[in-house]
């Protein structure tokens, strides 16, 4: 795995987009580089970024999924992106987390992830998908990453020179190797569980009840007894029971001649209270004859009757559409004159409106013609306003770049600026060249004055460098020889006699001389900063003023093409800081004179309308007029009050209703005629009908036509009295054959001696007996086998027991040998085990490494101790020393080699090409720090890029190649790429 490039836009401190191309020189062909900056700055901030983007977590948060802290202080969304290479493809992992609408004091949004291949092909967009989805293309997880590509060199410092234990806890979390704890915890417990459980087992078979087995057979023995018994009730309860079905047979006969006997007696008296209603229905069957002669009569009688009621209601329907007739002509005529009012009205104040509205539109027109140079201000307005906008910010443009201009001159040459104006609103273009032409040839002066002062400065630090370096070697011999002691030998030629050494005193020029080189370097250094500052400022100048002149020309062009637009306006150019409020006054003159306009419009519209109103209302008053004197006259004699104003009608809808009432006068005046007729017609048939039925009763039964009539039942009624005969006579048919059939089933009865009274009695109770004793029997039974029944399964339930047990008994077995082994109530027995398996594994890749780093010590591990560790000294016939002994740059090369061992060891099944090694530099000496840095640079021969994290400044000069992280004013940072 190979990250080629890092983007990383509002992360903490490091607020912007940047883009860090590793693809590009000089880090391209830079196989080790450094990532530098005071502490603070946000070095380990581009580390986050490439965990974020690909994990969507934080290195140094951990495990923390999408930390809330990482947008930058007033910034509305910030993302992380790393493009990657694989043996797949090239591919892009994005991060992003934005607030609300993108503002500084929006709602925190939840954080979104992508992964994109080389085409820019969406592959994930869900934070589920795109864990799964990186984890496929790497072949890491988030803690090997860390592991093989983000080395922590510090904690393998800690490593080195920890006990057992703490090596143990710090091993398990380097390696994560933890599932050997949790391996070793279960394997304890699994024991201790299980034999829990096979204890329990034991409990339960103990509590299965197993009947003996002689009490199983004196159960079955009582079974079979059962049996026997009860078929000997059984057969009695049969033979009982056919007696006493027929005792209930007699007992049914004797109950039915009793309620025939009652019932035969109930239907006597019945008929007997009916007599008078059976005499009716007789006399009724006797009108059968004249039953169709009679229902003609009372048809006839019906419809004479139907067609005198039709005739009342036609002469009162008649009455009132009469009297709607002559209301409806009222109203016509009261409405139509009514109309021709309000159209007189509507002529005299339409006649009113339209003078009005003619002296409204007069007046107007003499406005809009006294100021008709506002009319070219309707289609100009746009330009004019945007003209006025340009000129204002031309002119803000030119006074901001002069005012900046003149602070950062003030900045140099406070003495040589106040001949400047404080604006160029009134300044000629030649003044001002003249006026610049001046202040540059100053600073010129000023320039070379600073030049000349820092190339004094370096000779004078070059001369007092070279006076100490020839002091110091003078002093090499002079100050050594107040050291010498008579009979030891001297460090420069080895004599045991120093003639020279009594009377020699040590010399102080060496101490003056270098307080001398520090004041010379600190003036060279300000003279060095000064030159710089002010050559520095002064292009800074130059290239400000061309800006400057090109805001004075667009300036100037702006304002002469206002000019062009106002002149026929009349106005003039404003003054600088008046652009608005000309803006505003010409807007306004705009805005009265297309109100004006709309005013006469609107005039001239309103009086053609009452121009129109007049002419209709005299063509409507003249048709009113005319139907007025088309309304039918009133009857002289006719009464009628006064007409209410909210009975008037349009005059349209008034002719309709008059129409209408017309109308239906004529209607039900014809329909009176027809209801006359019809009566006449009905009181014939009934005449005629009631004759021929009176002849023919006159030989009948009946003496008169009204003794007939009296006779006729009503139909409904005749059916009841009907209905209750027939009831009567076929109950008592009924009654008697209920009765001959129970005295028949009696005599059966009783000649076959079937028992009564107390007799029946001692029989049904005994049958009562014998079913409660068959009722007890068959309880008895049902208890007795499900007796039988949970013996068998409780024998079932032991015996599996039992099979289960041995089973129990046997994983019990294995899980005590694998507590043996590698259990225990901590896990601390697998985990030491494990963790010595992989101390030697890592010890292994790390001395590889060490070998280039260092040719005297190798690591190994304590042959007493399991976890701990000791350096083997090479160069002192492999004699072996415990870790702590070693100095701080010799611990910091045995840390740098675990740490690369670390991540052969985590991405032993991917290779990695990229590693970042996060601190742990300032402890090496210039020589040794030498050895750190060949044998990173090495690794460039596997095709591999180390990017160092570090604030020491050494390593800093070391390294050519840097990602400078560098702090600005506000607590922000920017990032920069040095070759």
């Amino acid at each position: 795995m190979k990250i080629l490039r890092i983007r990383l836009n509002n992360l903490n401190s490091i607020k912007g987009p940047y883009l860090i191309d590793l693809t590009k020189e000089p880090l391209a062909s830079a196989g080790l580089f450094a990532i530098t900056g005071p502490t603070g700055a946000g070095k380990s901030t581009i580390l986050d970024a490439i965990t974020l983007a690909l994990y969507g977590k934080a290195a140094r948060y951990g495990s923390e999924a999408n930390p809330e802290d990482m947008m930058s202080r007033h910034a509305g969304e910030c993302s992380a992106e790393v493009e990657f290479e694989v043996p797949s493809g090239v591919y892009r992992a994005v991060w992003e987390r934005r607030r609300a609408q993108n503002r500084a004091d929006g709602k925190l949004q939840p954080p979104k992830r992508y992964i994109y291949d080389a085409a820019g092909e969406t592959l994930a967009q869900q934070i589920r998908e795109a864990d799964e989805k990186i984890e496929e293309l790497l072949g890491l997880n988030y803690d090997r990453f860390l592991r093989s590509v983000l080395l922590a060199q510090g904690d393998f410092a800690k490593f080195l020179k920890a006990n057992a234990n703490e090596r143990a806890e710090l091993l398990e979390s380097l390696t994560g190797t933890a599932i050997y704890t949790r391996l070793g915890k279960l394997a304890y417990d699994g024991a201790i569980e299980r034999a829990k459980a096979l204890a329990d087992r034991k409990a339960h078979l103990g509590q299965i009840v197993i009947l003996e087995d002689e009490a199983r057979k004196e159960l079955e023995g009582a079974i079979q007894q059962g049996d026997e018994e009860r078929k000997r009730l059984d057969a009695e309860i049969k033979k009982g029971g056919e007696m006493l079905s027929k005792i209930s047979e007699l007992e049914k006969a004797r109950t039915d001649e009793m309620a025939a006997a009652v019932e035969l007696d109930e239907i006597e008296k019945k008929r007997k209270h009916a007599e008078v209603d059976l005499e009716r229905l007789r006399q009724h069957r006797l009108t059968v004859p004249f039953a169709a002669e009679l229902a003609l009569l009372d048809a006839a009688k019906i419809a004479m009757t139907t067609s005198e009621g039709n005739r009342v209601n036609a002469e009162a329907e008649y009455g009132k559409t009469k009297k709607a007739l002559v209301k409806a002509n009222l109203i016509l005529g009261a409405s139509i004159r009514n109309a021709l009012t309000k159209r007189q009205s509507e002529m005299e104040s339409g006649a009113e409106a339209v003078e009005k509205e003619s002296q409204i539109a007069k007046d107007t027109r003499e406005w809009l013609n006294e100021h008709e140079a506002d009319a070219g201000l309707v289609n100009r307005i746009g330009d004019l306003t945007a003209a006025i906008g340009d000129l204002k910010n031309a002119r803000g443009a030119v006074r901001d770049g002069w005012s900046d201009w003149t602070r950062t001159a003030v900045e140099i040459m406070p003495n040589d600026v106040g001949v400047f104006p404080d604006s160029l609103e009134a300044t000629s273009h030649a003044d001002l060249e003249q006026m610049l032409e001046n202040f540059f040839s100053v600073a010129a002066k000023s320039k070379q004055e600073l030049k000349t002062t820092e190339e004094d400065a370096k000779k004078q630090r070059d001369l007092r460098q070279d006076h100490l370096a020839k002091a110091m070697q003078v002093a090499t011999f002079e100050d050594h020889r107040a050291n010498l002691k008579e009979g030891e030998a001297c460090p420069l030629c080895g004599a045991l006699e120093h003639p020279y050494a009594e009377g020699s005193v040590p010399s102080d020029e060496i101490g003056e001389l270098e307080d001398e080189v520090k004041k010379a370097i600190r003036k060279f250094d300000e003279a060095n900063k000064n030159h710089l500052k002010f050559d520095g400022t002064l292009s800074k100048l130059n290239s400000q003023w061309g800006k400057i002149l090109v805001s004075v020309r667009e300036a100037s062009d702006f304002q002469s093409e206002l000019e062009k637009l106002l002149k026929p306006l009349g106005v003039p150019i404003p003054v600088c800081g008046d652009e608005d409020a000309l803006r505003k006054k010409l807007q306004i003159r705009e805005s009265d004179y297309l109100k004006r306009v709309k005013d006469e419009g609107d005039a001239i519209h309103r009086k053609d309308a009452a121009e129109k109103t007049v002419t209709a209302a005299k063509n409507d008053a003249v048709t009113l007029e005319q139907k007025l004197l088309k309304v039918p006259a009133l009857p002289a004699d006719l009464q009628l009050g006064p007409i209410d104003l909210k009975e008037l009608l349009p005059v349209s809808e008034a002719e309709e209703n008059y129409t209408a009432a017309e109308k239906g006068e004529g209607i039900k005046a014809a329909q009176l005629v027809d209801r006359q007729k019809d009566e006449r017609k009905a009181v014939e048939v009934y005449d005629r009908i009631k004759l021929s039925l009176e002849s023919s009763v006159a030989g009948s039964e009946f003496n008169t036509l009204e003794e007939l009539c009296s006779a006729q039942l009503a139909l409904n009624v005749a059916i009841i009295i009907e209905e209750l005969d027939k009831t009567l006579t076929n109950r008592k048919i009924a009654a008697n054959a209920l009765l001959q059939k129970a005295k028949g089933s009696s005599v059966r009865l009783l000649a076959e001696k079937v028992m009564e009274g107390d007799e029946a009695k001692l029989v049904k109770d005994y049958q009562v007996t014998l079913k409660d004793e068959s009722h007890k029997l068959v309880e008895d039974q049902v208890a007795r086998r499900n007796a039988i029944i949970a013996d068998d399964i409780n024998r079932e339930k032991w015996l599996q027991g039992q099979k289960e047990l041995q089973e129990d008994q046997k994983s019990l077995a294995i899980w005590n040998r694998l507590k043996e082994l590698i259990g225990s109530a901590d896990g601390s027995k697998f985990r030491r085990h494990a963790q010595g398996i992989s101390l030697d594994v890592l010890t292994r890749k790390a001395n590889r490494h060490l070998e280039s780093l260092s040719d005297r010590y190798r690591i190994c591990r304590d042959d007493a101790e399991t976890l701990n560790l000791q350096i083997e000294d090479l160069h002192q016939a492999g004699v072996r020393r415990p870790m702590a002994s070693l100095s701080g740059g010799e611990s910091f090369l045995a840390s740098l080699a675990l740490a690369l061992g670390l991540s052969d060891l985590a991405g032993r099944k991917v290779r990695i090409d990229s590693l970042f090694i996060d601190e742990g530099f300032g402890s090496l000496d210039s020589e040794t720090l030498e050895i750190a840095i060949v044998a990173l640079e090495s690794l460039r021969q596997d095709q591999k890029t180390v990017g160092v994290i570090s604030h020491v400044s050494v390593l800093q000069q070391r390294i050519g190649t840097q990602i400078v992280v560098e702090k600005n004013p506000g607590g922000v940072s920017r990032i920069r790429v040095i070759p």
